[in-house]
């Protein structure tokens, strides 16, 4: 359905861009849907925010162009973490998942586009790319010009909305079920003669329902109550019911489209209890396929031959978690002291500024590491001059 389609059938026949106010009742148990989704989209969102794209130039890290482009700015009206999450969040909820195009030297993300003829070997052409403030570019892409970051066959998207029309009507239950129950209602009693008064019905329009809706709804009121009339409450005795089915059912939605994600149940309801292996898990399975897409897609726009000189884009997502310097002080002095990173290396993996000094690039290692064979060596030699000298004795 298309968008003013959809508006049509709300609007009738409102004129678009009149000054008519006009007013869209949205159910209230759509909401938990997209709360719910809103909440796995931008929990990846920001780690993918937090991640770095890194550049590499003959298979050396560089902060070129390129990089300052993905990672702080990638065109004149946006920065690198509104960029990322307009992608991410259009990779989850559009089937045609994330269009980025290169526009003067910038990065654009598409808020539409078109597939114009689909070319299983020479590439697929695109058209209709609309931009951010409904800028449409008239131009033809081919497929090797944009970015097209796309990660399954099958949207998740459409998955979650066909599991919601059920969910949605127990939402809705549950709530009547709530209202009917917890609500107050009250019945009115009149003579027979008033019943019938044509007088009495006009004044009960006006006047006398107005005043028991005023004393319904205020916390502090007074009823008067005359002769012939009797207000009367039906939900004394009845026994008060809690939001328990609707929590419930809020949050099996939750670990819905936490589990369509990949996302840790209690990361999607905020229950952590034991943060490293619940992030761990979080950046295996929910983001890290992100990532991996994301290097995937620049590169590919980055072509083959590039990619073969060692000309290449990486999404790496170590440096999401937070890292408190005491906690991981025993880490850093084993990955320097085993030649794993050199102290320049371990200081931009942590977020500090880099020495650049002889002695902060070159690999240690400590006493404590050796190879086999040098081990070795002096066993060797003890046990040879413990045969020689028992010849010498035997001599």
């Amino acid at each position: 359905m298309k968008l003013f389609d959809f508006f049509g059938k709300w609007l009738g026949k409102v004129k678009i861009g009149s000054k008519q106010t006009v007013v869209i009742d949205i159910p209230p148990e759509l909401y938990y849907k997209e709360m719910a989704i809103y909440t796995a989209t931008s929990l990846i969102a920001n780690a993918i925010s937090l991640s770095e794209i890194r550049t590499y130039i003959k298979n050396e890290p560089v902060r070129n162009e390129d990089y300052y482009m993905l990672n702080v700015a990638p065109n004149k009206n946006e920065n690198s973490n509104y960029f990322w999450h307009k992608v991410i969040r259009k990779m989850i909820r559009d089937p045609a998942g994330a269009m980025v195009v290169e526009v003067k030297g910038e990065l654009h993300c598409a808020e539409s586009y078109s597939l114009r003829q689909e070319r299983p070997i020479l590439g697929n052409l695109y058209d209709g790319v609309i931009l951010s403030g409904g800028f449409q570019m008239d131009r033809i892409f081919r497929a090797e010009e944009v970015y097209l970051f796309r990660m399954e066959d099958e949207s998740v998207k459409p998955l979650i909305d066909g599991l919601y029309q059920d969910y949605g009507k127990l939402i809705q239950t549950a709530a009547r079920a709530f209202r009917d129950t917890n609500g107050r209602k009250f019945k009115f009693k009149v003579d027979a003669v008033k019943a019938g008064d044509a007088e009495f019905e006009r004044d009960f329009q006006s006047i006398i329902a107005k005043n028991i809706r005023d004393y319904m709804m205020n916390e502090y009121s007074t009823y008067v109550e005359y002769d012939g009339e009797e207000l009367v409450e039906e939900s004394q005795n009845k026994q008060a019911k809690s939001a328990d089915d609707i929590i419930k059912i809020r949050q099996d939605m939750f670990q819905i489209v936490g589990q369509a994600l990949k996302i840790p149940q209690s990361l999607m309801t905020g229950q952590v209890t034991s943060l490293k292996e619940v992030c761990d898990v979080f950046l295996t399975f929910a983001v890290d396929p992100f990532a991996d897409t994301i290097t995937a897609t620049l590169n590919k726009r980055a072509t083959k031959e590039e990619y073969l000189k060692g000309n290449y884009y990486q999404c790496y997502t170590g440096k999401v978690k937070h890292r408190d310097l005491f906690d991981i002080a025993a880490g850093i002095d084993k990955l320097i002291a085993s030649t794993t990173m050199c102290t320049d290396e371990v200081r931009e993996e942590i977020g500090l500024m880099p020495l650049n000094t002889s002695w902060s690039r070159q690999h240690y290692l400590t006493n404590n590491y050796s190879r086999v064979e040098d081990a070795a060596k002096p066993m060797d030699q003890a046990v040879k001059d413990t045969k020689k000298g028992g010849e010498g004795e035997n001599e």
